[in-house]
């Protein structure tokens, strides 16, 4: 059963009282003003290792007032640093870039420019900036770099309740590994999936794995949470959102905010 990964992620931080939360691959930070929503007090982190869309996030007053720290690196499985392909898009369109740049070359992507960013592992930079995070949720969007990534939180992986990837069945990029390696790699780290986006003929989207230590600890609410994802994701829900934020915005600030109280 697909489920709505956005809504199984967030539930699952909200019930673990998640401490702190990367952004990784943010592009332009609205997912971590969503994830502020519901976790006020949490430390929030948007990584963009894209020049031009982190340029944007650095002077963007909302995330400045959301309390978003804003990071230009890239994550992976080695701190120091490591080519960034940025895409050749139109960066004034929100419809042309939406966060097509990586680690990675894509072969049938026009390359702007390739740039040297500083890389980082998620464990090393978590015990040497934030020792004291506890309960932490990842969100992942690093465009076929989930692996490398997903190998970098070894170091603190019992502090991890859940991850939002995005993957895939088969390489989209070179050198991406795919969604049955990212499996076996989350299995030998202590995660099991949750829930995913993904029909049987689909060959990307998103996977949420949780922390099997934190499942246990959720007991029935996990399962609460997995209905919950199911229910909205045969409902529409996400549908119903994007057309309340585009024709009736009044309606859709109280629904969010009911939401993020849920």
């Amino acid at each position: 059963m697909r489920r709505n990964t956005r809504l199984l992620f967030k539930a699952l931080l909200k019930r673990c009282q998640v401490d702190c939360v990367l952004d990784i691959g943010s592009m332009d930070g609205s997912d971590s003003l969503k994830l502020r929503e519901i976790l006020p007090r949490a430390v929030v982190v948007a990584f963009e290792a894209n020049p031009f869309n982190y340029g944007r996030m650095a002077a963007n007053p909302n995330l400045r007032a959301g309390r978003i720290e804003v990071f230009p690196y890239a994550m992976t499985d080695k701190c120091g640093t490591a080519s960034f392909h940025v895409a050749d898009v139109d960066y004034d369109s929100p419809e042309a870039n939406r966060g097509t740049s990586s680690l990675l070359a894509d072969q049938g992507l026009k390359v702007k420019q390739t740039v040297e960013v500083q890389t980082w592992r998620i464990d090393e930079f978590i015990l040497s900036r934030y020792p004291n995070a506890r309960r932490i949720g990842l969100w992942i969007d690093a465009e076929g770099a989930e692996f490398g990534v997903l190998e970098g939180m070894a170091g603190v992986r019992d502090r991890v309740v859940a991850a939002h990837v995005e993957t895939a069945r088969i390489p989209l990029r070179l050198g991406q590994r795919v969604y049955a390696e990212v499996e076996t790699l989350m299995n030998s780290l202590g995660f099991v999936p949750a829930g995913t986006n993904m029909a049987g003929e689909t060959i990307w989207g998103d996977v949420v794995f949780v922390s099997r230590t934190f499942r246990a600890r959720l007991g029935l609410r996990y399962h609460w949470c997995r209905w919950l994802a199911g229910l909205s994701r045969w409902c529409g829900v996400g549908s119903v959102d994007l057309f309340l934020q585009a024709r009736c915005r009044p309606l859709h600030r109280i629904l969010r905010r009911f939401y993020a109280k849920r």
